[in-house]
């Protein structure tokens, strides 16, 4: 069929008419609803996923759930200690349980040479401890209570990691109830000539005689605080301590 020349003057006038309000109108629309670039529209959707891929797997844990399980573990092994003197409460702070019948270490500061009366809580229970050994060099002294089911500690052998995070853990009494309480520490210093290490951890009245633990809830010493510096002893000396004490009563049962 052959078109007249009117027909396509006409078509051509439609066409050109056509053209003319599709790039007036039409086109701009859709440029800025981002119809007319499906490659644009699928970019969105990609980056928006793998934004939301990269969130899911970037997760940075607690550090109170990285201990959780430790301080689940060394709860029971911790002590609180308190120190009287004519009546009067002049020392408080925690030790560690170092036997089932009743061994507790804990500092020469905690438990003063004057003071007459020595109490523990642990367990919900309330014991009168007495003082069995000392040792001034290290800092370190030993109570005993009447106690026949205590949970021991776990000591942990050799040095922990430089700048790794350890956990301060102790325990306070209020209203007649063990309190627990906690401080992050990081290994500041390692002294691997002497097996020694320094850890850097706010000062705190509460963190006296408290446990310095890992994530696996083994011990690595009893903190103490000199001019409100964190200083460790530590559980090689600890361990130390008990077997000169157990030496020392032995020889005297032998006697």
């Amino acid at each position: 069929m052959v078109s007249s020349p009117k027909q396509i003057i006409l078509v051509l006038a439609f066409g050109i008419i056509g053209g003319v309000v599709a790039g007036v109108f039409i086109t701009p629309l859709l440029v800025r609803t981002n119809f007319l670039n499906s490659a644009v529209i699928l970019s969105k959707v990609l980056n928006t996923q793998t934004v939301t891929q990269v969130q899911k797997e970037v997760i940075t844990v607690p550090s109170s759930d990285y201990f959780s399980e430790a301080i689940k573990k060394i709860d029971p092994s911790v002590a609180v200690i308190q120190s009287f003197s004519g009546g009067q409460l002049v020392r408080s702070g925690s030790g560690i349980v170092l036997t089932r019948d009743g061994l507790i270490a804990t500092t020469n500061s905690i438990v003063p040479a004057d003071a007459d009366v020595f109490q523990v809580f642990n367990g919900g229970q309330i014991y009168r401890a007495k003082v069995v050994f000392r040792d001034y060099a290290k800092n370190i002294a030993i109570i005993s209570v009447p106690a026949t089911s205590f949970q021991v500690a776990v000591f942990k052998s050799g040095l922990p990691n430089l700048g790794q995070e350890l956990l301060v853990f102790s325990k306070q009494v209020k209203f007649s109830k063990e309190n627990p309480f906690v401080e992050e520490a990081i290994v500041s210093r390692i002294n691997e000539g002497d097996n020694a290490f320094s850890i850097s951890a706010a000062y705190d009245y509460q963190l006296f005689g408290s446990a310095l633990l890992d994530g696996e809830g083994e011990v690595l010493g009893i903190v103490d605080f000199k001019n409100q510096k964190p200083s460790v002893v530590f559980s090689q000396s600890i361990k130390g301590a008990l077997s000169a004490y157990l030496a020392q009563s032995q020889s005297s049962q032998n006697k």
